[in-house]
């Protein structure tokens, strides 16, 4: 079948060549424009990639919209040249003459007699294959080093008619003996060094953003003494051509061969800056870049987006353990704000019929947040985004599909499907199976506590106070939510009963309040421990928050009492491997909801003791005597391990 498809269309290409001879260059032209647009419209796949790719260049300069215009022109100009190389058996003296403008061609004529032979170095721009044709008939032949295609008969063809012009094409063979002794011969070697070359090769900016060039040609012209001239080939109008060969290079045998790549790379990309519809966007040049863009969507609420540099964190902590270096993770947050609420449900709703097609749109994320939020996030460019919460769940889908993103969701993402993304972390408590292989459901939610991060914010509040007593009691003080009430009952039971087992226990109480607790608590707690020589440390959140606070309670303290409110809060202090007591508050709904679900799994599992504010001293008692270690959390390690999802 594949024989008979590569006959029909090597059958196909003679045809049309046949019928482009006779036709105007111009009426071929626009023809092949029009063609490759209908090819931008169907050709998904690497659309795709080419709009990401420009994103990747210009997400600070343009426009989604201007992206999406750019990117037709990309094919628009891919048609183009597919259409001249139908033309080939055209290409005359006559023509090169009338078409072709060659800028420093005399440099060329200097090297005609260089013993060691040149390397006329070039890339996917403009048309690539005029531009050896130019040379070669210009009197300067070409060896001109092709892979081999899987569609032979067609390749044949192609090949016969590059050679017709005075082209030596080499499919077969190619070795760096090969090149070596046609240099040594004095012949010009005709090579591409734009694409992707994998691990071997050297990483090189292109673009702000590290690039695997290959090394190949440097390392050839540095061992055999020849020259690399950088030529590029630019449309100017219709089949109107200019080609410019840049400054002749020499590479001495003991230099470093990464300025010159690097200089290949700025001169490409000046000419790509300039005529950015006339570069090869559809391949992926970053594809082995060890930097990784991360944008974090941030709904304005400290927990969710903890929550999501939580999974970051796990996900620089994967990378480097791959071999990749911290800085190769560049995170951002991006602050996300509705124009109101109507605006909000909308985008989510919106967000279900979302599809690549979107790409360059953007129009409903327009609509619906403020002009500043939408304008810090299109300015962005992302391979990785990250968002807690259902209020973000719908941008996290949009901005993936604009940059061609791996997407991450902590918990449910309001309406969309979960398929939507490529990691979704939900807690048990949300009542998931699981099934879909998109997910990871943890006892917990993600956070920030671990023992390096707890060390570190252990000695910042130890610089600050001086905790000399045998025992340390840490408090995370939460505030009301739908479900539940912090009342000024339940604060003074709860201070009280603290207060009398640090008297008895001879320990230093440490406490801080969250941004949720409400003003009259946190006047309740200031008189209460304002006194208390035993409150060693205490933070009222909406007053100074220190971003250590928690932090430091949990690496310091042998027990912590955590209100029975917060999903974060009692997260994070069991994941800090200490004892743990979470009373309860005042519930406003029947009970048995899905935190009190969690506090129940939790404490079947040995990481946590619940209780009333009654019985708190006696739970601290229990849970200081406890000499069991308590069992490990392995949420962190589950989401871990999955962080191959996102790369």
């Amino acid at each position: 079948m594949k024989k008979l498809i590569d006959y029909i269309c090597a059958l196909l290409v003679r045809a049309l060549n046949l019928i482009f001879h006779l036709l105007p260059i111009s009426f071929t032209l626009w023809l092949g424009g029009r063609l490759g647009l209908i090819a931008c419209f169907f050709n998904n796949e690497r659309r795709i990639i080419a709009y990401a790719n420009l994103r990747a260049a210009y997400s600070r300069e343009k426009t989604p919209r201007e992206l999406k215009k750019l990117t037709e022109r990309v094919y628009r100009n891919i048609g183009q040249i597919f259409f001249e190389i139908l033309s080939l058996t055209k290409v005359n003296k006559k023509y090169i003459d009338k078409y072709i403008d060659v800028v420093n061609a005399e440099d060329k004529y200097k090297l005609t007699d260089h013993p060691n032979g040149v390397i006329l170095l070039t890339a996917h721009f403009g048309n690539w294959e005029l531009s050896g044709m130019t040379s070669a008939i210009k009197g300067f032949p070409l060896v001109v080093l092709a892979r081999e295609q899987s569609m032979k008969k067609l390749n044949g063809l192609l090949n016969r008619l590059r050679e017709s012009k005075g082209l030596q094409v080499v499919t077969k063979g190619i070795t760096t003996r090969y090149i070596v002794k046609a240099l040594h011969q004095g012949k010009t070697i005709g090579m591409v060094g734009d694409q992707d070359a994998g691990k071997t090769g050297t990483l090189v900016e292109f673009f702000g953003r590290p690039a695997s060039t290959a090394p190949g040609s440097a390392r050839i012209a540095q061992k055999t003494g020849a020259y690399i001239i950088p030529a590029f080939m630019a449309r100017v109008k219709g089949p109107y051509h200019k080609a410019i060969l840049e400054e002749a290079i020499k590479i001495e045998k003991k230099e470093d061969i990464t300025p010159y790549l690097a200089k290949y790379n700025k001169l490409l990309e000046k000419y790509v800056r300039k005529h950015p519809e006339q570069y090869l966007w559809l391949h992926k040049r970053w594809k082995s870049s060890p930097l990784k863009r991360v944008v974090i969507l941030s709904d304005g609420k400290a927990g969710h987006l903890n929550q999501a540099k939580a999974l970051c964190k796990q996900l620089i902590r994967y990378r480097k353990d791959s071999g990749y270096d911290v800085p190769d993770t560049v995170v951002k947050i991006a602050e996300i704000k509705y124009k109101n609420k109507f605006a909000k449900m909308l985008l989510n709703l919106c967000s279900l019929f979302s599809t690549h097609r979107c790409q360059g749109c953007m129009s409903c994320m327009r609509h619906c947040l403020t002009s500043e939020s939408y304008e810090n996030l299109m300015k962005l460019h992302a391979d990785i985004i990250i968002s807690c919460g259902s209020g973000v769940a719908g941008v996290n889908r949009f901005f993936s599909v604009e940059n061609n993103a791996k997407s991450a969701c902590v918990m449910k993402p309001s309406i969309l499907r979960l398929n939507k993304f490529d990691m979704v972390v939900l807690p048990q408590h949300d009542r998931v199976n699981g099934k879909e292989g998109s997910i990871i459901v943890t006892d917990t939610v993600p956070n920030l506590i671990d023992e390096e991060y707890m060390e570190k914010c252990s000695r910042k509040v130890s610089e600050t106070v001086k905790l000399d007593a045998p025992v340390k009691i840490g408090i995370l003080l939460g505030g009301n939510n739908s479900d539940f009430e912090l009342t000024e009952e339940i604060t003074e039971s709860l201070l009280n009963n603290v207060i009398n087992a640090s008297r008895k226990l001879d320990a230093d109480i440490l406490l801080t309040t969250s941004r949720r607790t409400p003003r009259n608590i946190e006047e309740v707690v200031k008189h209460r421990l304002h006194s208390e020589k035993r409150c060693k440390f205490l933070v009222i959140a909406n007053e100074k928050n220190t971003p250590e606070a928690v932090g430091g309670i949990l690496g310091l303290s042998d027990i912590v009492v955590v209100s029975g409110e917060s999903v974060s809060m009692v997260s994070e202090a069991v994941s800090s491997g200490k004892a743990v007591v979470v009373f309860n508050l005042k519930n406003k709904k029947r009970k048995n909801g899905k935190f009190d679900r969690m506090l129940r799994r939790l404490e079947k599992k040995g990481h946590i003791t619940t209780t009333s504010v009654r019985g708190l001293s006696d739970a601290i008692y229990g849970g200081l005597r406890d000499s069991e270690p308590k069992p490990l959390l392995r949420d962190q390690y589950n989401v871990y391990k999955y962080m191959w999802r996102l790369l």
